[in-house]
């Protein structure tokens, strides 16, 4: 019997230690972030998703053509945010489309590589009929980078 507790005491030493290790990707000698895909790849349709250039997306929305929209976590957004943008996180989008305003350009953006979140709403927008959406390339990441406006929640 006591065989067998030790037997299990040190199999369950080994799973909880597995369970709280941590992974860490490869480190890429360009200096760019490391990508992980699925092993299928991006999907083609989030790939093909339309991006907009950040000189774009800010010439419209000086001229009141488009609205900022934050598909990341409220708690993100809370943190920081494109100022004037909207939050609405990608999980509740579809529950919540009638919020968008109607006949402006509706600009996602995220913290993703390749703007991937961005890309996944505008997908989902033009398969509800928006026709007028694009991810913003670079995203959140890109526009911190460039000490661009931005706003934090109270």
């Amino acid at each position: 019997m006591r065989k067998s507790a030790v037997i299990a005491s040190v199999f369950a030493l080994f799973a909880a230690a597995a369970a709280t290790a941590q992974y860490l990707p490869p480190k890429s000698n360009s200096g760019s972030p490391v990508q992980i895909t699925t092993q299928q790849g991006v999907d083609p349709a989030i790939a093909a998703a339309p991006r907009i250039t950040r000189e774009e997306a800010i010439k419209l929305i000086r001229e009141n053509k488009a609205v900022y929209v934050d598909v990341r976590s409220r708690m993100s957004y809370d943190r920081g945010h494109i100022k004037g943008a909207l939050s609405v996180p990608n999980s509740q989008l579809m529950s919540r489309i009638r919020e968008l305003p109607a006949g402006k350009m509706v600009i996602t953006y995220c913290a993703c590589v390749k703007e991937h979140t961005a890309a996944v709403a505008v997908v989902n927008l033009r398969s509800a009929g928006w026709k007028n959406a694009a991810a913003l390339s670079g995203g959140w990441d890109e526009w911190i980078a460039l000490g661009l406006p931005i706003e934090k929640s109270k």
